[in-house]
C-alpha cells in the first residue's frame, strides 16, 4: 500500500482498475470495507457519486471516469516518490507495470517474473497480458514487450529476438506427401492458412527468394483465425503451416514440427523490450530490464540453433 497521504485516491484508482473493492483491497493490503470507506470519503468530499454499484458489478459514473482519467498520472508520480526514497535506502520496491502479448506472457514472461520476484520480493508486478498495444502515455505501463519496432522516438526499444516465419509440417505429413523444396511446390500440398480475426484478411505466405521478400497466396481448404489453433493443425499432420518461432519453437525442439524450405525463410518481425526514454529510470525498472535481457538469450525465438543443420531436401 502506498505510504503517501492520498490513500483514498489510491483506493479509488485501484477499484476502478480492478473492478471491485475486494480486488482493490487485496492489491492495497487493506480490507474491502476500508476501500469502500476511502471511496465514500472522496464522494462526500467532492459531492458526486464516483461508482454505480449493484450486487453484481461496479462501473464508473461520468464524474468517476473523469477523475480516473485525470488522477492516474499524479498517483503514479506519488508512487514513484515512495519508490525513490526506498531506492535511496537500497530497497528495490514499488509497482512495476508490464504489458506483453498473451502467449509470450504465458510461456516466457511469467517464469521470468517468478525468478525476478525471488530476487526482489518488495516489487509489486502488474502484468497486462494482451495482444493489443498499450500506450505509455494513456496507460499505466512501465515496460512493454512488443512485436515490431515502435515508431515513437520517445521510446527505447531493445531487440530481444528476430521472428522469422517458418514453413513447417509434422513428420507424418512429410512422410506421407513428401517435402516441398521450393515455394513453387506449394500448389501440390495442403496449405493451412491464417485469417486475421479483426480485419478478416488472409495471411499471404512470405518467402525470401534471392534477397527479396515474395508473397504467395496458396490455395487452401483449411482456414483458422488463431495462431495456436493453426499450430495444432500442423501438429495433427493435416497440412503445411507458416508461423514464426514465437509460436513454434518448442514444437520444433521436440521434433513434432519440421521446418522446410529453410533457405527461403523470411525474416519479417522482431520482438522488442520497450520503455519510455527518460533520464532517471526508477531502479525497479532498470533491474527488470537488465534481468530480462540477461535471462532471454539474443534471438531466442529465431530458432537458428534448431534449424541450421535441418535443411530438408525431400
Amino acid at each position: 500500500m502506498s505510504r503517501h497521504a492520498s490513500t483514498s485516491l489510491a483506493s479509488f484508482i485501484r477499484s476502478a482498475e480492478l473492478g471491485s473493492f475486494a480486488a482493490a483491497g487485496k492489491a492495497l493490503g487493506i480490507s474491502p470495507a476500508a476501500v469502500g470507506q476511502n471511496v465514500k470519503r472522496m464522494e462526500d468530499a467532492y459531492g458526486v457519486k464516483l461508482f454505480n454499484r449493484t450486487t453484481r458489478k461496479m462501473s464508473l459514473t461520468p464524474e468517476g471516469a473523469l477523475l480516473f482519467q485525470r488522477a492516474r498520472g499524479p498517483l503514479k508520480e506519488l508512487d514513484e516518490i515512495d519508490a525513490l526514497f526506498d531506492e535511496s535506502r537500497g530497497v528495490v520496491s514499488g509497482v512495476l507495470r508490464i504489458t506483453a502479448p498473451k502467449r509470450f506472457a504465458v510461456r516466457t514472461l511469467v517464469p521470468l517474473i517468478a525468478e525476478f520476484r525471488d530476487l526482489h520480493p518488495e516489487i509489486e508486478i502488474d502484468l497486462d497480458a494482451a495482444d493489443s498495444v498499450r500506450d505509455f502515455v494513456d496507460d499505466p505501463v512501465d515496460i512493454a514487450f512488443r512485436i515490431g519496432e515502435p515508431g515513437d522516438s520517445t521510446m527505447i526499444a531493445r531487440p530481444i529476438s528476430e521472428l522469422p516465419v517458418y514453413t513447417m509440417a509434422s513428420p507424418a505429413y512429410l512422410e506421407k506427401y513428401g517435402t516441398p523444396t521450393h515455394p513453387q511446390d506449394l500448389d501440390s500440398h495442403e496449405c493451412i492458412r491464417y485469417r486475421f480475426p479483426g480485419s478478416g484478411a488472409m495471411w499471404n505466405w512470405a518467402f525470401d527468394i534471392e534477397g527479396e521478400i515474395k508473397r504467395f497466396n496458396p490455395a487452401t481448404r483449411l482456414i483458422f483465425n488463431d495462431p495456436e489453433v493453426l499450430c495444432e493443425a500442423g501438429l495433427a499432420g493435416i497440412g503445411l503451416i507458416q508461423l514464426d518461432g514465437y509460436y513454434a519453437r518448442e514444437h520444433v525442439a521436440s521434433g513434432d514440427l519440421v521446418p522446410i524450405m529453410i533457405p527461403f525463410t523470411a525474416n519479417l518481425f522482431s520482438l522488442y523490450l520497450c520503455y519510455p526514454s527518460r533520464e532517471n529510470i526508477p531502479l525497479r525498472i532498470r533491474r527488470f530490464i537488465d534481468f530480462s535481457l540477461d535471462r532471454m538469450p539474443r534471438d531466442c525465438f529465431a530458432m537458428r540453433d534448431l534449424v541450421e543443420d535441418l535443411i530438408v531436401t525431400g
